[in-house]
């Protein structure tokens, strides 16, 4: 499930926001915009963040810039939320995705949402990601290898879809942990490296390497796989 962090002071919108994301299929959580935006991403993780242009105490423009000089956060794409006047003013250069202006109607967020992350992770518009033979179906919850499906369980396919998605990028286990599995669980690393075996078993030898371990770190998905 997709991780999303809202950062807002305006509690009223930001519950709408959370009650219209969890609909959508998301997974939300409420940033404190009266703490560093920056270390409660490093804490709890994020596959896009929301972030309120028009609710001080928060300064917008130093988190979205903080946030793209962490070496460990800065492919965290930022949708801003503006108020319709200041549209027109908005810097795209500090590291902005897209923006939406802020109003009660949430019907433009979801397309917004959809469109940074097919832009950013090869979702393209039927719910599909592709790494070579390996396809996967966001709506459906199935996967395939050269057309033969994959029976995966929920974490299993959470899990590659969370390195898919994030191609070329190396994580650890302790951040797999807190994004697929969440601030809530309990259990240790060793819980990674039995999902990525089994995976790998699934996915099979020819393919398997798409998944590569990198020594004393953790895990990446490989760019591209020819198979």
């Amino acid at each position: 499930m997709i991780n999303v962090a809202l950062v807002s002071s305006d509690r009223k919108f930001v519950r709408e926001l959370r009650l219209q994301l969890v609909g959508w299929g998301y997974r939300p959580w409420m940033a404190d915009p009266e703490e560093p935006v920056v270390e409660q991403l490093q804490e709890r993780g994020a596959d896009l963040l929301l972030l309120d242009f028009t609710s001080p105490p928060v300064d917008a423009t130093s988190t979205v810039r903080s946030l793209k000089g962490n070496v460990e956060l800065k492919h965290i794409p930022v949708v801003a939320i503006v108020d319709a006047r200041d549209a027109v003013t908005l810097d795209f250069a500090i590291g902005l995705e897209d923006f939406l202006v802020k109003s009660d109607s949430f019907e433009e967020l979801n397309t917004r949402i959809r469109f940074v992350l097919w832009r950013l992770s090869k979702v393209d518009s039927k719910d599909t990601i592709k790494a070579g033979a390996l396809v996967m179906n966001l709506g459906s919850y199935q996967a395939w290898v050269r057309g033969e499906q994959l029976e995966l369980t929920y974490k299993e396919f959470e899990l590659l879809r969370f390195l898919l998605t994030h191609r070329g990028r190396v994580f650890s286990r302790d951040a797999l942990l807190r994004h697929v599995w969440g601030e809530e669980y309990l259990g240790g690393t060793r819980t990674v490296d039995v999902h990525i075996r089994r995976l790998r078993a699934k996915i099979g030898p020819q393919f398997d390497e798409l998944i590569q371990t990198v020594r004393n770190v953790g895990y990446k998905m490989i760019e591209e796989n020819k198979g």
